[in-house]
């Protein structure tokens, strides 16, 4: 590819040097592009006195300042153009003309840019209604003219002027009385300027009337197109005396395993190369994802950058945390998305902690904690969710403190818990008054201030502090706290509900940028392809040359078929662009800005995505270039750098080091030896993991050191020690390894059923609804000495209706359905219940209901049993627990009843202890007899369900005392040498998923395959389970 006269650069040059002191004023596509012709002017022998680069938006403006000020109109704001179009379309939804079409909020950007296609091309309101009245006019063209109307007559209703009217007074301004400004001046435009029709027609103005006008680019453009500046004035001469030098450019190719290796094979390359940063250009053929990787691979290697752009609002930790505080709005205010923001460290709560607490009382929750406490529930879905399910807990705590306050105990744990809560609450309530339920958009504007204020994550810099001095979060904090200060007073009305300005809001927050740069010195300058090559930099890196990338859908304008766009440009002086025709304009584009690079060229693409595992192909233009005879290399840049390349990150040189493993030269350590060194509890990691994967059990398998623990024997004095619980021994027997994290470690698996995907009416609830109920009916007939009959229906489902009630307040349905299922689920257990009861009942008398035993002060009830010790081989245990059921049967004796909503099969009638998992029965009925004096003649399971009928499976306490007794001595001398083994066949136990602590283990089956072939040493004691 050969150099030309279309250096943007030289050709300015001579142009300076045709018109030494005449103004010059340079139309450019972009300011950031005039600031990089400037800078490139300013580095030369010559200077560039005189020179002024403008977009037509900003020199019409200049130009028509008189009429502006003499008109009394107020610019519409372009980040006020969405909300307008918003307005109008929620009108017309509201007269039923948007029936079959997404709502204002899916509309209006894509309405609003067609606006602005139609005014910047001078499309008369006349013509636009008349072919939306035709039969071929399309739903969506009829919704953009009836817009157009309302738009036209909102400039005029509020005094407002946009774009297309300054290049119209503009134009107009030069035609009437030519400005001296202009007369005296000598105009020159790029090519690659964009000129709809407005805009055309006042450069042609002014190019009738300057001292003269030029065109800067090649001499004889190339299938331009038809609204560029290089179409519009083709005839338009070069700046005199600037001729081709014929230099051919120095190509280098690469091609990379994924866009992140592109940039990382760029940064390597630059690094390498003796090059000044400030004669390096990097042009990238989309924003996204490259320029967010340029920068956070330049901050991490030191690469001094400048991004003509900037960077993405949404990149900054503010602009994260608005989006994610406008996405909390816009999701109905799911509670997932408020635990994100508050464990992501977006939502800061120290500002506020001190208003607060003067409420709640002091406290010193963090916000992570405060994300712990409000994932333990579940919510109604919308605002008012948060109120219902935090006051239900925040209103038990408060009976609870009652009540331990009449029997003269200490409620002090349980207030520090309601401080918390009162603090959540407060903490929720106060973000939520920031959403209004319906306000103006100026009114959504402001709120979102507030917030950046009161919980964004960024302090704002000090007044003093120099722009350059402040860091990006810095400069993006004040940016958007500026322009949302503008939004909030946006000369637009426009209300909706708070949700829908959050979404618009947040589509807004998507297309702000903060910090856009020139050209530095010392620096490589990051710019849009279609930008590259105007601030005569030696050398250009171009990254994103795959064809995914360089093809541009038609966005802009979606709203107008083709077949409306030719029509309207049969009435129009001017001619609509037609959308088929974009990804050819833009094809145009990225051939010029190559065409304007003089130097060296170095072209990036990427072979395949990394993230959705697919191939990805160079584009036609990248396969064309590598092909040119004036290409010096080419690479392949994997996922490991290969020789002797640069490592960018402690990563690459671990995966180095480990591909190099074996070679010699390289020193004695190895990486595992350097990774140790760098991170010495890896190493602790690491003899775990060896420890498991050995062929005997060891510590990292629930084995201790070989000894004696007398303070993990529950069996010892116990003086000083609590009660065991039959769930605890079950445990210790069917899974060891579970007893020893759950109850020697304290690990405790998350609680989250505000993360939790499970279904709401999950085993756990259905049996404490269950129990409730059945609890609180047999109680009620107790009092009124009543035996349970069909006649009690009604009382039993109005228990059920009021247990049920008390669980949805606690941990709230997703929706009405998910709840009314579920009650109609539990219905039918209850009257299951109910039916077996009347039979039951007549031959047993029902005495006790949830009656516990061996509790503290706190958690023992009215009724309760005190303390009690069962013996056990010589010695004894303390014992607590709650029993279900206690019923008087026919021959005295008593009999004890457990509520099961699972299935019967799951325990053996002919192994009814089944090794200690099984041991409850057998446990309440030794209590309950010691403490009563009365023989318990049964014991057993009932289950009260569909499923089950009514089933009871009872056993003989007495005849099973010598084995239960056995049983517990063998669990004894297990915690007492420190054996807590993992049980091989851990993959079949229940255990695990019931209690959640499958999720220390990605593959468990793995891990008990691992076990089944590990040697159980002789000497330690075996658990019952084993076998």
């Amino acid at each position: 590819m050969s150099a030309s006269s279309a250096s943007p650069g030289a050709q300015l040059r001579a142009l300076c040097r045709a018109h030494p002191h005449a103004p010059k004023v340079v139309l450019v596509p972009r300011t950031q592009i005039g600031r990089a012709l400037e800078d490139a002017l300013a580095r030369d022998a010559d200077g560039w006195a005189g020179v002024s680069t403008r977009i037509v938006r900003h020199h019409a403006e200049q130009v028509a300042q008189p009429r502006i000020l003499a008109s009394g109109r107020r610019e519409l704001p372009v980040g006020g153009r969405s909300f307008l179009a918003a307005r109008l379309l929620k009108q017309l939804q509201r007269q039923g003309r948007l029936d079959g079409l997404p709502g204002p909020r899916q509309l209006a950007d894509t309405v609003a840019e067609a606006i602005e296609t139609l005014r910047r091309n001078g499309a008369p309101l006349a013509d636009v209604q008349a072919l939306a009245q035709t039969e071929d006019a399309s739903a969506t063209f009829r919704v953009v003219a009836d817009c157009y109307e309302g738009y036209l007559d909102a400039l005029d209703a509020h005094g407002l002027y946009d774009d297309a009217q300054v290049l119209r007074w503009a134009a107009e301004s030069v035609r009437e009385a030519t400005p001296p400004a202009v007369e005296a001046s000598v105009v020159a435009v790029c090519d690659a300027v964009d000129l709809p029709e407005e805009a055309h027609q006042f450069v042609r103005a002014v190019r009738s009337e300057a001292g003269a006008f030029y065109r800067i680019g090649r001499p004889q453009p190339e299938a331009p197109p038809p609204q560029t500046a290089a179409a519009r004035f083709v005839d338009a001469p070069l700046p005199p005396g600037e001729t081709a030098n014929g230099t051919v450019q120095e190509v280098h190719v690469r091609r990379a395993v994924g866009s992140a290796k592109e940039v990382d094979a760029l940064v390597r390359d630059l690094l390498d190369a003796d090059v000044p940063f400030d004669e390096v250009e990097i042009a990238v053929a989309g924003e996204q994802p490259y320029v967010s990787l340029i920068a956070d691979r330049a901050a991490r290697v030191g690469l001094p950058v400048s991004i003509a752009t900037g960077v993405s609002a949404g990149q900054t930790r503010t602009g994260t945390a608005l989006l994610a505080f406008l996405e909390w709005v816009t999701e109905d205010f799911d509670p997932a998305v408020l635990i994100r923001m508050l464990r992501s460290g977006h939502l800061r709560i120290d500002r506020m902690r001190s208003e607060m607490e003067n409420e709640t009382g002091a406290g010193s929750l963090e916000a992570h904690e405060v994300a712990t406490l409000l994932a333990a529930r579940r919510y109604e879905p919308g605002r008012d969710g948060y109120a219902k399910a935090l006051g239900a807990a925040i209103g038990e705590l408060e009976d609870r403190i009652a009540e331990l306050e009449e029997q003269g105990l200490e409620p002090e744990r349980d207030r520090e818990r309601r401080r918390a809560l009162r603090f959540v609450a407060r903490l929720v309530e106060a973000l939520l008054d920031l959403v209004p339920r319906e306000a103006s958009v100026q009114e959504m504007a402001a709120r979102a201030q507030r917030f950046v204020e009161r919980f964004g994550p960024v302090d704002p810099p000090p007044e003093d502090k120099p722009e350059a001095d402040r860091t990006l979060d810095e400069a993006g904090r004040t940016v958007l706290w500026q322009r949302l200060d503008r939004l909030a007073r946006v000369p637009v009305d426009y209300e909706a509900s708070g949700a829908q300005l959050a979404a618009l809001l947040r589509r807004w927050l998507e297309g702000q940028y903060v910090r856009a740069e020139h050209p530095r010195p010392g620096t490589a300058h990051v710019v849009p392809l279609e930008s590259a090559g105007y601030g005569a930099r030696s050398h250009l890196y171009v990254v994103g040359m795959d064809s995914d990338t360089l093809s541009t859908a038609a966005v802009e304008g979606a709203m107008l078929r083709d077949p409306d766009r030719r029509a309207l440009s049969d009435s129009m002086d001017g001619e609509l662009p037609e959308r088929r025709s974009a990804s050819d304009e833009a094809q145009w584009h990225h051939e010029q800005a190559l065409a304007r690079h003089t130097g060296v060229l170095s072209l990036y693409t990427r072979i395949f995505d990394l993230d959705s595992g697919e191939e990805r192909y160079p584009s036609p233009l990248f396969l064309r270039l590598a092909e040119a005879p004036t290409v010096e290399s080419e690479r392949t840049e994997g996922i490991v750098p290969t020789g002797e390349r640069t490592r960018l990150n402690d990563m690459e040189a671990w995966l180095t080091a480990f591909r190099n493993r074996g070679g010699e030269g390289r020193g004695t350590g190895t990486a595992r030896d350097a990774l140790s060194d760098c991170y010495p509890w890896l190493r602790r990691g690491e003899d775990a993991r060896q420890a498991r994967q050995s062929d005997a059990y060891t510590a990292h398998d629930g084995l201790l050191e070989a000894g004696t623990y007398p303070e993990l024997d529950f069996l010892r004095d116990r003086e000083n020690g609590g009660p065991m619980s039959a769930g605890r021994l079950e445990t210790f027997a069917e899974t060891p390894y579970l007893y020893f994290l759950k109850y020697v470690l304290g690990v405790e698996p998350l609680d989250e059923p505000a993360l939790d995907d499970e279904p709401w009416l999950n085993a756990l609830r259905r049996g404490s609804i269950l129990h409730a109920t059945f609890e609180a009916f047999m109680t009620t007939l107790r009092e009124r000495d009543e035996r349970p009959a069909a006649e009690h229906e009604p009382l039993l489902e109005d228990t059920l209706q009021a247990a049920f009630k008390a669980e949805t307040e606690q941990v709230a349905p997703p929706s009405d359905v998910v709840e009314e299922a579920a009650f109609r689920r539990l219905r039918a257990d209850a009257l299951v219940f109910l039916r077996a009861e009347t039979a039951h009942c007549r031959t047993h008398a029902p005495l006790y209901h949830e009656v516990g035993f061996g509790y503290g002060p706190y958690r023992r009830q009215e009724e309760d049993f005190g303390a009690v010790t069962i013996p056990v081989e010589g010695r004894e245990m303390s014992l607590r627990g709650r029993i279900d059921r206690v019923d008087r049967r026919p021959d005295g004796t008593l009999a004890v009843w457990d509520y099961k909503t699972g299935r019967a099969s799951s325990f053996e009638e002919g192994d009814p202890v089944a090794d200690g998992a099984q041991l409850q029965w057998a446990l309440y009925a030794y209590a309950l007899s010691t403490l009563t004096d009365e023989t318990v003649g049964t014991s057993g399971y009932y289950f009260p369900t569909t499923r089950e009928r009514g089933t009871r499976l009872a056993f003989d306490p007495g005849r099973y005392r010598t084995e239960v007794e056995r049983l517990l001595d063998r669990l004894s001398s297990l915690a007492a040498s420190g054996s807590f083994p993992m049980h091989p066949r851990a993959r079949y136990l229940n255990a695990w998923r019931y209690r959640g602590y499958d999720r220390l283990f990605p593959d468990l089956a793995a891990r008990s395959t691992a076990l089944q072939a590990k040697a159980y040493p002789d000497e330690r004691p075996t658990p019952p389970s084993f076998g």
